[in-house]
């Protein structure tokens, strides 16, 4: 079970390490050649909602005193977050845009169940 927390944590570090990345190239998630105003406000907008929700996701599972029910739909919600980045990869073809986030799913679901 603790080594779930941990690749949980993991996981939703590197949602929040990707997110800050995008807001300095915001051209790597819109495959653009010249970045317009609008990508970058959508990055913003982007990390500006994934970075505290990736800490929540990161965080809550360790805290013990919390009802297990809060922990479950926090980790359900980023999973399913997860599923639609998912989907969002195979409307796009971009294979690292599935896999990740399979992963990711995948880790935050069996910890919702496991917890």
């Amino acid at each position: 079970m603790i080594i779930l927390l941990f690749l949980n944590a993991f996981t939703s570090l590197i949602s929040i390490i990707s997110s800050i990345l995008v807001l300095f190239y915001p051209q790597w998630m819109s495959k653009s050649q010249e970045v317009t105003i609008g990508e970058r406000f959508f990055t913003q907008m982007y990390a500006a909602r994934a970075v505290p929700f990736g800490l929540i996701v990161a965080i809550v599972p360790f805290i013990t005193n919390i009802d297990n029910t809060v922990v479950k739909i926090v980790l359900s919600t980023a999973m399913t977050i997860q599923i639609i980045d998912v989907i969002i990869g195979f409307k796009r073809k971009e294979l690292p845009m599935i896999i990740g986030p399979s992963i990711a799913a995948t880790i935050h679901g069996l910890t919702a169940w496991y917890i």
